[in-house]
Parts: structure tokens; sequence; C-alpha cells
């Protein structure tokens, strides 16, 4: 027999959860709580198998009340039974330890099965809520990856730039001539294109160092004759 509490500050939704429960031989309700300060105490003394629990309830509320019981009673399951479906809550619950999350539209096969699953210690999530959550693992594992991938781009893009930073302070250092081919090659370049502006600024500066000594040369000659005629005047 699974002994079932059922928490909620509402009257009607009591009566219809007790009709729903009441159908099901191994199923008992043990006790009805209409706060979250009133749903503890009952967990305490009755130590029921499985909580309904509603979020919205006065004194302490839902969410809180789940969080005590898992951490203090841990053989019981709790079952959040609310109107809200908003991906805070869900989350919420997912984080204080609840077995489940149903809507309270949910039909009375679908939460007798939650029951079960929770009391097992499976998470059963409710109709719609079940498909929203798988989305959002779909979306998380795709964005994960996404991210991963990103990051080992840049793991080698940064292990590209200590390898360029290596090369030009270490250049004697021995590495891979296949790794670096590319890097290599583009130095090689640079370089062969300084030694040729070097070549040509070299070959530029000879011209003018020849034309500058034949300068030289013709005017030397040209001072030699000048003055072998000033000699020949002045005889």
């Amino acid at each position: 027999m699974i002994k079932v509490l059922i928490v909620d500050d509402q009257k009607t939704v009591q009566e219809i959860l007790k009709s729903y429960i009441e159908e099901v031989s191994d199923l008992e309700i043990v006790g009805f709580a209409e706060d979250g300060q009133m749903a503890l105490e009952q967990v305490e003394s009755l130590r029921p198998d499985v909580v309904l629990m509603d979020i919205d309830l006065p004194s302490i509320d839902g969410l809180t009340a789940t969080r005590i019981i898992c951490e203090r009673f841990v053989d019981t399951k709790v079952i959040i039974f609310s109107v809200h479906d908003e991906d805070t809550y869900l989350n919420t619950a997912l984080h204080v330890g609840a077995k489940g999350y149903l809507l309270k539209s949910t039909p009375p096969r679908e939460l007798v099965n939650a029951i079960y699953s929770a009391y097992k210690g499976y998470f059963q999530l409710g109709p719609g809520l079940l498909e929203r959550y798988l989305y959002k693992v779909d979306q998380a594992q795709s964005n994960t990856t996404e991210i991963e991938q990103l990051r080992r781009t840049i793991e080698q893009q940064s292990l590209l730039l200590e390898r360029i930073h290596t090369n030009k302070t270490q250049p004697n250092r021995y590495q891979s001539p296949a790794g670096n081919y590319n890097e290599i090659n583009h130095d090689y370049r640079k370089l062969e294109k300084q030694f040729n502006m070097l070549q040509y600024q070299f070959q530029k500066i000879n011209k003018q160092f020849d034309i500058l000594q034949n300068f030289i040369f013709i005017f030397s000659v040209a001072m030699v004759i000048a003055i072998f005629i000033l000699i020949l005047v002045v005889i």
C-alpha cells in the first residue's frame, strides 16, 4: 500500500484528488494539509510515501516545504501539483528535489501513474511539460556542443599564437617542419622580399658610387690638366 499525503489550501482540489486516488486499491490517503507548516508536521507524524504538493500555500510555500521534506525525510517522495507551468517553478522544483511536476489539469490516470513512478524513485513530468523540458535539454546540448567547438577553436588559436611567439623569440628552438611550414614559408617570403629590396638598394648605391668615382676621376684629370696649363702659362 502506497501512503499519500495531499497538500493544498483549496478543499475543492483536495476532494478531487481524493476521488482520483480512492479508486485505486493500492493507494491510501493518510492525511490532508492546507499549508506548508502543516505539511511538514504531517510528514513527520504520518511518514507518507508520496506527497502531492501545491505551490501557493500559506505560511510556508510548497517549494520551500518540498526542499525541507527532501532534506529531512529522504524516504518521502514529493510531486508538485500546481497551476503554474512557468519554467522558473519547474526548475526550482527540480532543484529542491521534487520527484515530479504535474499541472492541475493532469488527467486522473496520469496522476496515478506519477504517484507510482515517484514511489519507485522515478521522475515524472506532466503532459506538455515533458516535451518542453526535453526540447530545452536538446537546445542546451546543442549550445554545449557549439561552446565546446568554440572553446577548442580558441585553444587552437592560442596555441598557434604561442608557437608564433616562440618562433620569434627563440628562433633556434627545434620545431616540426611540417607543423610550421606555413609560418616558415611566410617568414621566408618576407625575408626574400627584404633581401631583394636590400639588393636593389645596394645596386643603386653601387651605381651611384661608380658615377661618383668616375666624376672624381674626371675631376682629378681636369685638375691636373688645369695645373699643367697654368704652369705653362707662367713659364
